[in-house]
């Protein structure tokens, strides 16, 4: 089939044949079936709510599936009524987006019937058409499809392929996109990250080619997992990174941006020069997870944080070294086990004793609570007047824990009591807790201003439009004084 064929149809209804079989992944439904179930048998990480959306590879299955694989393993368990896959027209040039009017899609494994209402909804909008040129040997939406066939079983299907769009038009897809998300629907976005060699004309390093990859990807996804979308857009401007499903992504993160408690999590990561052990071409696969944060923690997984803060402090203070947390001491559920970022406060009778944490959630969140309760304890600012072990008994503990970072284009939405605030210019940056404000009595202005001042910058330097201001909210709990 070229490019330019109409896709394969039966005569009895319109099935669109996945062309990739063969090539991207085997044609044989058993060998086929036993290659993605060996994909699916990685360990899940811990997720602590069913994902409303991933990001996968779509590279041939021997190279870019068991990254993939670990971003489908995390769907076990769960069920979702509808897929909305969202990929890329590598063949043909594609502006807008375009669906195809088919009634269902057949891999090896199975035919996979399409949400035809959904379908029909998003072809009324006037920024999606129907380019069947574009979806005849499109690989990047057909090679997920044996992966989700063997990770949720039967689903209906809505294949999306994106292309150039202005910012108005990612806003008003991404709209309509959202206005079909529901409890049973997943969101899937085909992409690899870095293509790199001469081949793909990207070669920004020639040396520590491994560690300038991952250090590329690595600020790909901040930008990815803070749901930064101007910050995307400037990451692809400033690095001209050749990620093929860019346009993909700036999608999905349009259409999470006005979910706050949307959470992120890189699940995987791999090169295929690591796979070949040839550097001078690779690419780079990454799957991330996106999940909604729907409630806080409850007071018993507040008590179980206070504990771990309390027990992992009083040991270093009494030992010293480097005190470990045995997990099975405590009752640590799939929310603590979770990636999360939280700040830890001490106080005797009200005086502030140390303040240290994460801003951006890289280790489960009873050991960010854990290892910020013993630089809390040795906080820098205290270094002439230090907590010290006799003291723990009077010391009262307050765990912070945050949301993701969002930026914030607009200083007049700040709101006092909910909102934490980052300002960053530059290397100066600095941080205030959504505490902060009302303890100090302040207003929104007086707010911006002390987040200026922490991080070292002039009091209106929020004004500045090369200041970049970053929100969060945080569940804010802690022991009673002690007397």
């Amino acid at each position: 089939m070229n490019m330019e064929q109409e896709p394969e149809m039966q005569s009895d209804e319109r099935v669109k044949q996945c062309s990739g079989a063969g090539t991207w992944f085997p044609a044989d439904p058993v060998e086929l079936q036993n290659m993605v179930d060996r994909f699916l048998m990685v360990e899940a990480l811990a997720i602590p709510e069913a994902p409303v959306a991933i990001i996968v590879p779509h590279a041939g299955y021997p190279w870019s599936g068991e990254t993939a694989g670990h971003a489908f393993t995390t769907l076990r368990e769960h069920t979702y009524r509808r897929v909305i896959l969202i990929g890329l027209s590598h063949r043909v040039p594609l502006k807008g987006a375009s669906v195809l009017n088919v009634d269902a899609w057949e891999t090896p494994l199975g035919r996979i019937p399409v949400d035809e209402k959904a379908r029909d909804a998003l072809l009324k909008r006037g920024i999606v058409s129907e380019n069947p040129a574009a979806h005849s040997e499109e690989h990047s939406t057909g090679n997920q499809l044996p992966m989700l066939q063997r990770a949720l079983g039967e689903f209906r299907l809505v294949e999306v392929l994106v292309g150039e769009m202005t910012d108005n038009q990612r806003s008003r897809l991404a709209d309509a996109i959202r206005d079909l998300l529901d409890d049973e629907t997943l969101l899937v976005i085909s992409t690899d990250f870095t293509h790199f060699g001469t081949s793909f004309m990207y070669q920004p390093f020639d040396e520590n080619i491994p560690d300038n990859l991952k250090a590329l990807n690595d600020l790909a996804i901040q930008q990815i997992l803070e749901v930064d979308v101007p910050g995307w857009d400037a990451y692809l401007e400033q690095t001209r990174d050749t990620i093929c499903g860019r346009n993909a992504v700036g999608l999905l993160l349009e259409i999470l941006q006005p979910w706050i408690d949307a959470r992120g999590l890189r699940v995987a990561y791999d090169t295929s020069g690591n796979r070949s052990g040839d550097w001078s071409t690779s690419v780079t696969y990454a799957s991330v997870v996106f999940w909604r944060e729907s409630a806080g923690l409850t007071a018993e997984e507040q008590q179980t944080l206070l504990t771990i803060a309390r027990d992992i402090s009083a040991a270093w203070l009494r030992d010293g070294g480097d005190p470990k947390i045995d997990a099975n001491d405590y009752q640590l559920t799939p929310r603590l086990k979770a990636p999360g970022a939280a700040f830890v406060t001490l106080r005797n009778e009200s005086e502030l004793r140390g303040c240290i944490g994460h801003v951006v959630a890289q280790v489960p969140l009873y050991e960010s609570v854990a290892w910020n309760a013993v630089q809390a304890s040795r906080d820098p600012r205290f270094h002439a007047d230090p907590v010290t072990a006799g003291e723990i008994s009077g010391i009262t503990f307050e765990v912070s824990v945050l949301s993701p970072m969002r930026r914030l284009l607009e200083p007049r939405k700040v709101e006092v009591g909910r909102d934490g605030l980052v300002m960053i210019q530059g290397q100066n940056q600095g941080l205030l807790l959504p505490q902060v404000p009302i303890e100090q009595e302040w207003d929104r202005k007086e707010f911006l201003t002390h987040t200026c001042l922490k991080a070292g910058l002039p009091p209106d330097a929020w004004k500045d439009p090369q200041t970049e201001i970053y929100h969060f909210s945080a569940q804010v709990f802690g022991e009673e004084e002690r007397h």
